[in-house]
This record gives structure tokens, C-alpha cells and sequence, in this order.
């Protein structure tokens, strides 16, 4: 499953111009209680979703992988936690230190920020013959 979502870039932004310029702008991005913050959750969750279920997402970090400053496109890990709670049974199982991987590319006339996931591979029917 690919997740991709787009995020209005924030006001004053400023076209990061390095790999460091860019962490400090998704950290910033991606800040706690944030509308891209919640965006991410929700892929992130539905992302898992096929391997776990209903999950939450915590403790979330990010890495920038590679950026173009030229191009404004790159990739970055998300690292997180991932609470699963199953309702039935009163019972939370965490798995910690999950990772997931995005590219991005900041598209400065649309003044937003496009982020695609890396596709999963799940397993078809062929593969059982």
C-alpha cells in the first residue's frame, strides 16, 4: 500500500538549502498536535494496518535520507512506536522502533509539500503455487 498525502507549506517559508535546513523543516513540519503531524499518523496507521490493525502511533523521529536542494526532493525514515490495543481482551502491545520510509518534493507554485511512501509488497495468490 502507498500512502501519499500533500501538506500546505507554512507561512515565511524559506526554501531550505541544505540536508540540515531540511531536517530542521520537517521537524518543525511534523511538530506534535499539527494538521501534516495528523496526516502522518493516519498513514502511518494505515499503513500498518494490513499487518496489525488498529494501531496509534508515538515517539515519532524523523532522519532526512537525501535532498536535492536543487530539485527540493529527497527521502526521510520516520521512526515511531506503535500501540496496538485489542478491545476484546483489555490488552496494549507495543512495538517500538518501527520505521517507515517517504519521498518528498516541496513544489514551490503549489506551495505544498508531497510526501509518498514506500510501496509494501504484499503477498499474492501466485505466490503460494
Amino acid at each position: 500500500m502507498n500512502q501519499s498525502f500533500n501538506i500546505d507549506l507554512p507561512e515565511g517559508f524559506v526554501k531550505p538549502e541544505s540536508l540540515d535546513d531540511m531536517g530542521k523543516f520537517i521537524e518543525r513540519l511534523f511538530c506534535d498536535n499539527s494538521k501534516a503531524y495528523a496526516f502522518l499518523q493516519s498513514a502511518l496507521q494505515y499503513e500498518n494496518k494490513p499487518k496489525f490493525g488498529p494501531s496509534s502511533i508515538s515517539n515519532t523521529t524523523f532522519s532526512i535520507e537525501h535532498f536535492d536542494e536543487h530539485t527540493l526532493k529527497g527521502r526521510m525514515r520516520v521512526n515511531y512506536d506503535m500501540q496496538l490495543t485489542f478491545g476484546c481482551e483489555d490488552f496494549t502491545k507495543d512495538h517500538r522502533n518501527q520505521h517507515s520510509y517517504y519521498e518528498f518534493g516541496i513544489d514551490l507554485q503549489k506551495n505544498t509539500i508531497h510526501f509518498d511512501g514506500d510501496v509494501i509488497e504484499e503477498r499474492s495468490t501466485a505466490d503460494e503455487f
